[in-house]
């Protein structure tokens, strides 16, 4: 479990076109934001 203040782990996910975009490479640039939303359906 992480909590507030630990770094993230390393991981790739798919982009909204399905290509896969690695967290490392984003946070490098820029401050980068996760967002989880749950789908019904």
């Amino acid at each position: 479990m992480l909590n507030v203040g630990d770094a993230a782990p390393p991981l790739t996910l798919p982009d909204q076109d399905g290509n896969p975009v690695a967290l490392a490479d984003r946070w490098q640039a820029q401050p980068t934001m996760l967002v989880f939303l749950r789908h019904f359906g």
